[in-house]
């Protein structure tokens, strides 16, 4: 999930521009998550490596705006992810994407399809993961705990048990804990924290939700105005250009991913690392290229995966 977080990220002007000082905590709340949900991806890679399935980057990336894949499409909890700078509304949607399971009680059990809620999915497959064989286990290389990308937890995955640990750790970094009732006059707020004493990511886009209900951040003055779901079809030939240049990163590091947790010793840094900081940097160059022709909005990337032969 991370081409929205990262868009969302992009469009926070930083504090030498004179933005607030809730822009500036929303900037590093943002990259908390984007480096939280990088230990997800290392996390549900090393589960498929410990079963000898090699993960398929390049062939189930998203494109935007569309439903998350496996999500219910009708019905009051279907939304459509998209790019868009942070606002109250993109923040609407990061809630809806975090949504843990205990904060939507007439839901359907877990091993229901389509599923709905992040949390029930991911504990339909640690469900079905503990029916496995232990022969299932250990026909794959894992990124080793000291290649942990984040804050947090990253079990090798030898068996069952390890598995369920690891997918544990994407739940609880996502959605939390569900809150304890509340005592009178206490206000008791343990429950934002995961078991290795993060806040949550659900908990993380509500404060920043507060901010905008609070007009702590202001849209004029701390955020660079990106057009919400761009189309290079419609940029000018300079920003088509700076797109194209920025998808070409953006394919090398999915390439370059795949590349790591495919190999006998997968890592997450090293180049990884290296493409992640020129995605800053190419995303920053697109935005200088001034507006989308018609437009009062600046140009932002598209995030789309380019096979080898395209990216010339």
């Amino acid at each position: 999930m991370l081409p929205p977080y990262l868009y969302a990220l992009w469009s926070i002007r930083p504090a030498a521009e004179g933005a607030s000082v809730a822009a500036v905590e929303a900037t590093a709340s943002l990259r908390n998550v984007i480096y939280g949900e990088m230990l997800h991806i290392a996390a549900v890679c090393n589960v498929l490596n410990s079963l000898g399935t090699t993960p398929d980057f390049a062939r189930y990336l998203m494109r935007y705006p569309s439903p998350l894949p496996g999500h219910v499409t009708r019905g009051r909890y279907a939304f459509r992810v998209g790019l868009a700078s942070l606002s109250a509304r993109s923040l609407d949607t990061f809630l809806k994407i975090e949504r843990p399971q205990f904060d939507a009680p007439d839901l359907p059990g877990p091993h229901d399809q389509p599923w709905i809620t992040l949390g029930a999915f991911y504990q339909s497959v640690i469900d079905q993961l503990k029916r496995l064989p232990a022969s299932a286990f250990g026909k794959g290389a894992q990124m080793p705990a000291r290649e942990n990308p984040a804050p947090g937890r990253l079990p090798a995955v030898v068996d069952a048990a390890s598995a369920a640990l690891a997918l544990a750790v994407v739940i609880d970094q996502g959605e939390g804990h569900k809150p304890p009732k509340p005592s009178a006059g206490d206000a008791d707020n343990s429950f934002e924290l995961d078991d290795d004493h993060e806040v949550a990511h659900y908990y993380q886009f509500q404060t920043l939700a507060g901010y905008f209900a609070a007009r702590q951040i202001r849209p004029a003055t701390d955020l660079f105005p990106l057009v919400s779901d761009p189309n290079a079809q419609h940029f000018s030939p300079a920003q088509q250009a700076a797109n194209q240049a920025f998808n070409r990163r953006y394919s090398e590091l999915i390439d370059s991913l795949q590349a790591s947790f495919a190999s006998p010793t997968p890592t997450a840094f090293g180049a990884p690392s290296a493409l992640m900081r020129a995605l800053t940097h190419a995303a920053a160059v697109l935005r200088q290229a001034g507006d989308v022709p018609g437009t009062r909005r600046m140009a932002g990337p598209t995030f789309e995966y380019l096979p080898t032969s395209g990216r010339h």
